[in-house]
């Protein structure tokens, strides 16, 4: 039986584990779909649209998105990809990004505009998707966290000057 969800404690930029190699998850078991709840709730406690696990300290490869709550707050409509590969890109879109763990802090990026990403669901089931636009931007995010690249690293270095002092202060 799952619990009520808990909210998870953020990790803030300059924390070790933002820049850590998350692992492949093996089993979905009890344990892992109380701690996806868990992630959930802090996902949204936060007002985000995305995380990912090594936000809240869990270096698995596990995001959650939910492109449809920067129009509809009140619309909750999570997806969980569990160990989520981009198998393709394509096009171009420059989208302002920010982070939780990066707070205040946004920046013009530039990502492919179209990805395909397969992934595995909360009951094991394998799926290949296609998206565009504003939750083709999230999933690349959110699967950068993963292998420990943060927004602030795909910047020029105008861009990184310009921010330099702010990221100093977190």
């Amino acid at each position: 039986m799952i619990n009520k969800p808990k909210i998870l404690p953020i990790h803030i930029y300059g924390d070790k584990i933002l820049r850590s190699k998350s692992e492949k998850v093996i089993t979905i078991d009890k344990n892992l779909k109380q701690f996806i709840e868990d992630f959930i709730a802090t996902m949204y406690q936060w007002g985000g649209v995305g995380l990912s696990a090594p936000q809240v300290g869990v270096t698995k490869r596990i995001i959650v998105i939910d492109p449809q709550r920067k129009n509809n707050p009140k619309k909750y409509s999570p997806l969980v990809m569990i160990n989520p590969v981009i198998e393709e890109s394509s096009g171009e879109t420059e989208t302002e990004e920010g982070c939780i763990s990066i707070p205040g802090i946004y920046a013009k990026v530039v990502r492919p505009s179209n990805i395909t990403v397969s992934y595995k669901d909360l009951q094991n089931k394998q799926h290949r998707i296609t998206l565009s636009g504003y939750p083709a931007v999230i999933v690349q995010h959110e699967c950068d966290h993963l292998d420990g690249i943060l927004f602030i690293d795909h910047l020029n270095t105008i861009a990184k000057l310009e921010i330099r002092n702010k990221l100093k202060e977190l």
